[in-house]
């Protein structure tokens, strides 16, 4: 990947700034914008020239991408650097975390409702309705996804072309 033109800064940009919105870090969204883009697998350093950011902050984020599944290393044959490619399943983690987090809302508002004093709560009530609403309606959304991914293949780049992990 050569130097990023307009386009892609202003994308860099707008994922930093949706991330910072999502509880995330900007440098986060910022990594993760450029390896969107990127057609090879990234070094740390590589990842810090393009953003003209520290290695130390790279790393740093790194980690928290790669813990989210939103990135994932591989190694590059003859090379002891770690590079780094947009995780296969990023999207599928995104759909687990977001439903770990509404059944984890769905608990403390189901716990809450067994106290006498707060089971005719009705925003309580109102907040645990839409859980379940919430939960039903996603129930098989990662199967369908990958029924949806597999009927149109991603046009194959450099980073996806012999991955090792």
């Amino acid at each position: 990947m050569t130097e990023l033109g307009a386009a892609e800064l202003r994308f860099i940009e707008a994922m930093a700034l949706h991330f910072e919105r999502q509880g995330g870090t900007r440098i986060g969204g910022r990594i993760h914008a450029l390896l969107m883009l990127a057609d090879e697998p990234l070094s740390l350093k590589r990842i810090a020239e393009l953003l003209k950011v520290s290695a130390a902050s790279v790393s740093t984020n790194i980690r928290a991408c790669t813990a989210m599944g939103l990135v994932e290393p591989v190694s590059v044959p003859g090379d002891r650097q770690h590079y780094y490619v947009i995780s296969s399943e990023g999207w599928e983690s995104r759909l687990h975390t977001a439903e770990e987090a509404m059944k984890a809302f769905v608990r403390v508002c189901s716990s809450a409702l067994a106290a006498p004093q707060l089971a005719d709560k009705p925003h309580l009530r109102e907040a645990a309705a839409f859980c379940d609403f919430y939960l039903t309606e996603m129930a098989g959304i990662a199967e369908r996804w990958r029924a949806s991914r597999a009927a149109r293949p991603i046009r194959a780049t450099k980073a996806s072309k012999g991955r090792t992990a």
